[in-house]
């Protein structure tokens, strides 16, 4: 009987840690943020200079990814793309320059949506990677949580809703630091932007 019981409670855990697309998640009434669709601009400076375009929809459960950004090296100035979509727990990493793209899950946002509200899983997760909170800080008009972490490659994070406004990493012996400029929330943003291009192959 003991036996029994433990298979039977381990079925729905087992269960729930399978991945899920976003459209699986928002049935169920899951939230990933607040806020259900949005667009943010990050300038990037530091030791590294370009831009990070975040678009999300389905309150973050598919979602667009765009960064740009130069930095040198060794004396030699390199630029690095990141163009990368998400499908709920399904994260995508393309590669334009032989349309192929690579994918692995992410779990730790879904795992926790259905006994968490969007800001107590936020908080669980910069716990989880070691941070501590500091005091709010305001920018741009919005008050954010300031979390640092010690011996991370991420130094500090100002969260808002649950988005990243500002982020200090040190990357190598680089610094780089990414602040939101603007914020655009309730969009319209067509389905179409977080597909992968038909003529994409997964890399092998």
């Amino acid at each position: 009987m003991r036996t029994l019981t433990i298979l039977l409670l381990a079925v729905p855990l087992f269960s729930y840690s399978q991945a899920q697309t976003a459209d699986k998640l928002r049935s169920q009434g899951f939230k990933k943020y607040d806020i259900k669709s949005a667009q943010i601009t990050y300038e990037i400076s530091g030791d590294g200079s370009g831009e990070e375009k975040m678009t999300f929809d389905n309150y973050g459960w598919t979602s667009l990814r765009q960064q740009e950004m130069t930095f040198e090296l060794y004396g030699i100035t390199s630029t690095q793309t990141v163009y990368e979509i998400t499908d709920g727990d399904f994260v995508y990493r393309l590669n334009p320059d032989d349309s192929t793209y690579t994918s692995k899950k992410d779990l730790k946002w879904s795992q926790q949506a259905s006994y968490k509200n969007p800001s107590q899983v936020s908080e669980a997760i910069l716990f989880s990677m070691g941070g501590s909170q500091q005091s709010d800080a305001t920018l741009n008009g919005k008050t954010c949580q300031v979390w640092t972490f010690e011996g991370k490659a991420i130094k500090e994070m100002w969260i808002w809703n649950g988005l990243v406004m500002k982020r200090k990493a040190k990357l190598g012996d680089r610094n780089i630091v990414m602040t939101a400029t603007d914020v655009q929330t309730d969009l319209n943003a067509s389905a179409e932007i977080f597909k992968i291009p038909s003529y994409f192959r997964e890399k092998e």
